[in-house]
């Protein structure tokens, strides 16, 4: 009886966890079905264009200067996507130099604004950010910000702007005149969060860096070394080896569209000017270093495509400390790239091309298994 009585309740619990599982999952894809509908909403163009903050840029009542199509102007695949109180960003290639921009909302239908946008670059313009390994230290899959040549417009949201669609003309124009053809684009304006399989805490297990060519493989806990170059005082050279271990590495994501991360580990470095003088590796002692990221994340389950912006920075070595807060709309875009996603394991993707010309500068991969 009483095995009989045991085997009952365990069955009941069981058939009651089931159940709450199904329960949890019915209540997320609601979520998320909510969620996609609420970014297929069509937005009003003069409520995008009145809601807009851009920086360098003064409003027009009416329609932008007539082109003359005597310079160029390619974005890329980018300003589709734009994130609550945060905005979006686009990348400007032409092939002159320029100085400005013009930006009109209109909508799918092509109702467009009542003004336009006429932008100073020079008063707007930031330099492009991925998250890529750090070339400068090589600490391991720490989220750092790799900056590029390629001019990037700005473009934040006030919080009135809600999730939805909504579509816009943009063209740059040069110090004498000339106007490209304009470039037209619809985007989304994603809510936070979107996949309920991406929450919970997830350890790195391994990255692979490619540039050129050439592959490096880091694995969690074990040394990694990379060769620099030491110039001395008496005109002579010599290289190294600067070695780190990462030894942890973690992404949590919580269900209300917010993360963290938390990247630590140990960092051998030379004492440059000591080296530089005496012509020969003075290494400083290890340093344990800590670095993590807090912010909002976003999935497209259309694109399999993974954001994260982060308004919290704290990093720690050789017991100093230093935290950057950043206001809405100035986030820190340290990941927009595709990642591959089981029960169990994600890999994080992402491939550069810096100068736009259709050859692939980077690609990393960074490997991750659920706790």
């Amino acid at each position: 009886m009483k095995i009989i009585f045991r085997s009952a309740i365990m069955a009941a619990l069981l058939i009651t966890a089931a159940c709450s599982k199904d329960d949890k999952d019915n209540t997320a894809e609601q979520a998320e079905e909510q969620a996609e509908q609420l970014e297929n909403t069509p937005l009003e163009a003069n409520s995008v264009s009145d809601n807009v903050i851009i920086e360098g840029g003064s409003k027009e009542m009416g329609a932008p200067p007539t082109p003359n199509g005597a310079i160029t102007l390619d974005i890329g695949d980018t300003g589709k996507t734009a994130f609550l109180n945060e905005g979006f960003e686009i990348s400007l290639n032409s092939n002159a130099t320029i100085t400005g921009a013009y930006l009109r909302f209109k909508e799918a239908d092509g109702t467009v604004a009542d003004s336009y946008y006429d932008i100073d670059l020079s008063a707007n313009t930031i330099n492009g950010k991925s998250l890529t390994i750090s070339k400068a230290k090589k600490k391991g899959a720490n989220l750092v910000s790799a900056k590029n040549d390629v001019t990037v417009l700005d473009i934040d949201f006030s919080t009135l702007i809600e999730p939805g669609t909504f579509c816009y003309e943009i063209c740059v124009y040069d110090a004498n005149g000339n106007i490209s053809a304009p470039q037209e684009v619809c985007a989304i304006v994603g809510s936070w969060g979107g996949n309920a399989d991406l929450v919970g805490s997830w350890d790195m297990t391994k990255q692979e860096y490619t540039e050129d060519g050439e592959t490096t493989i880091e694995v969690l806990g074990e040394e990694s070394c990379f060769t620099e170059s030491v110039f001395c005082s008496n005109n002579d050279s010599f290289e190294y080896q600067e070695c780190y271990t990462t030894e942890l590495g973690n992404i949590t994501f919580k269900s209300d569209g917010s993360f963290t991360t938390d990247f630590r580990g140990v960092d051998t470095e030379i004492d440059y000017e000591a080296s530089s003088t005496q012509c020969q590796e003075v290494f400083e002692e290890d340093e344990e270093y800590k670095e993590a990221y807090k912010g909002f994340w976003a999935y497209s389950s259309t694109t399999s495509k993974l954001t994260l912006v982060a308004y919290e920075n704290t990093y720690t070595e050789a017991g100093e400390t230093e935290t950057e807060l950043l206001e809405n709309g100035e986030g820190e875009l340290i990941f927009d790239g595709v990642i591959q996603l089981t029960d169990t394991t994600m890999v994080i993707s992402e491939e550069e091309d810096y100068d736009l010309d259709g050859t692939i500068d980077e690609f990393f991969k960074i490997f991750f298994e659920k706790n």
